[in-house]
């Protein structure tokens, strides 16, 4: 599975580390070799056409100026293994980005998950996935609502990650330049 992203600049990038190790050590959750990117995602699909994705990225990229989101709180999605992450707020910039990348990218892909289209898309940052239950949920949300999760994040790129089962691993990144 491939994405489009943007990954977290200092500090956040390191804030967002430390506690996916916590969420190993405290709790025996969490895959901090799969979410040690930490990023949020604008377009999720199981391949692109490489070439074509790099030059969507520059082209929006060069165009596009860095700008900010706010975060904060923590959020989940339900199910029978819950999803924890940390709400990014919908802001005119972000918004404008999304779309622009849903209607550049539609010509570099198929079948792309619906669940990050623009009438779904809920920006987020995951703290946790595959291995949190109902039964180990509400602890760790006690845990998590005592730490620091409201920022200001700067957004400064697009990534492409290709997650391998393992691990994200970052294949090419844009810097904001508009």
């Amino acid at each position: 599975m491939h994405g489009v992203v943007s990954v977290l600049e200092e500090p956040h990038f390191s804030q967002v580390s430390p506690k996916l190790a916590d969420l190993k050590r405290k709790f025996g959750v969490g895959s901090p070799q799969a979410t040690a990117v930490p990023h949020f995602s604008y377009h999720v699909a199981p391949e692109y056409d490489i070439e074509k994705l790099k030059a969507v990225l520059v082209e929006t990229a060069v165009t596009t100026p860095p700008f900010t989101v706010k975060t904060t709180g923590i959020g989940i999605f339900p199910g029978k293994l819950p999803v924890l992450y940390i709400p990014v707020a919908r802001t005119p910039e972000l918004q404008t980005l999304h779309t622009a990348l849903w209607s550049r990218l539609r010509a570099v892909t198929r079948a792309p998950l619906d669940y990050y289209s623009p009438p779904n898309w809920f920006p987020h940052i995951t703290l946790g996935h595959s291995d949190i239950t109902p039964e180990n949920l509400g602890v760790i949300v006690i845990w998590l609502n005592r730490q620091s999760l409201a920022w200001d994040v700067q957004v400064t790129n697009l990534t492409l990650l290709h997650d391998n089962g393992k691990q994200h691993v970052p294949l090419h990144r844009a810097a904001l330049q508009g």
